[in-house]
């Protein structure tokens, strides 16, 4: 199942969880579950708001890729049926039949008083963390969901705690939320007409480092570089050259000739999935997906009373 489809089948899988009509692990393959999970919200749809004028279309049963591709196809023919999706069923899923998939679960969640759930990764921040990384995220008209591709970006790096001070594993001189080092430090410095070193970036708070992440990718907004999807966040703290290159991009070889790519190479070999020699771009979102979906996961996010 090609990289688009399964991260589609995961994306209708979270909202799917936050209906509570899907209970399922976020893995991206389609079955009765996730079929199961949107005929219920479809049907509850059809009935309390075309009045039972009109009954959800069949959504495709089983496994595999051909059926997950016909089930997505199935999704946005029922959008299209209610006025939620203007785009072509063809089973590719995108921002179109997700966000309709959205009206859908608050359309479900106001009538049955569901919880609201906050960002990815928010049961690991203060609330007031959370709210500063969507007042950025929207005041930068950033793509839907960029606030949960933020928020996994700082949990990859900083392990997990979101601490300002967190070292990188392998003991480099990196640290914090976004893992700052030397020449991150002193190019922000340069830039914003700053006085400071990387122990004041580690002896900053967490909301403050939160304002020094949000000024590095301005940083490199202004040197062209555009955030479009998670791994374009990722690249540009990891390695900016490589910002909308494609997934079969090979970064760094481990027989490369050029010594600093080699030794790149040994410094990232834990993004080496398939062990070939190479690293590429893809191999390196696929660790970035997968802890964007942990995060997505509700246990992972904070839930407040529907303020619906």
């Amino acid at each position: 199942m090609i990289f688009q489809t399964v991260n589609g089948v995961k994306d209708i899988q979270v909202v799917l969880g936050e209906g509570q009509v899907y209970s399922g692990a976020i893995d991206g393959v389609w079955g009765n579950g996730s079929r199961d999970g949107v005929l219920k919200m479809f049907q509850d749809y059809h009935l309390f708001l075309n009045g039972g004028r009109s009954v959800p279309l069949p959504v495709a049963s089983g496994a595999g890729y051909d059926v997950a591709v016909q089930a997505v196809k199935d999704i946005q023919s029922n959008l299209k049926l209610v006025g939620l999706y203007a785009g072509a069923v063809d089973g590719i899923p995108g921002n179109g039949s997700l966000g309709g998939l959205r009206q859908v679960l608050f359309s479900y969640s106001k009538r049955n008083k569901l919880p609201f759930y906050d960002l990815g990764w928010s049961t690991r921040v203060p609330a007031a963390f959370s709210m500063k990384v969507r007042d950025w995220c929207s005041k930068q008209n950033m793509f839907p969901g960029a606030a949960s591709a933020l928020m996994a970006c700082m949990c990859f790096e900083s392990g997990g705690t979101f601490r300002p001070d967190k070292q990188n594993n392998g003991g480099s001189n990196y640290f914090g939320l976004i893992q700052f080092g030397t020449a991150a430090v002193s190019d922000l410095s340069k830039t914003y007409g700053l006085n400071i070193t990387l122990d004041d970036v580690k002896a900053m708070s967490q909301l403050d480092q939160l304002d020094l992440v949000f000024k590095y990718f301005e940083m490199w907004q202004k040197r062209g570089k555009v955030y479009k999807r998670l791994e374009d966040f990722y690249l540009t703290i990891f390695y900016p050259a490589a910002v909308g290159k494609g997934p079969d991009e090979v970064l760094f070889r481990k027989d490369s000739p050029v010594p600093i790519e080699a030794k790149s190479y040994l410094q990232n070999s834990g993004f080496d999935i398939d062990k070939d020699g190479d690293i590429t771009v893809g191999e390196i979102c696929a660790r970035l997906y997968d802890m964007y979906y942990q995060g997505m996961s509700v246990k992972n996010r904070v839930s407040s009373p529907s303020p619906l």
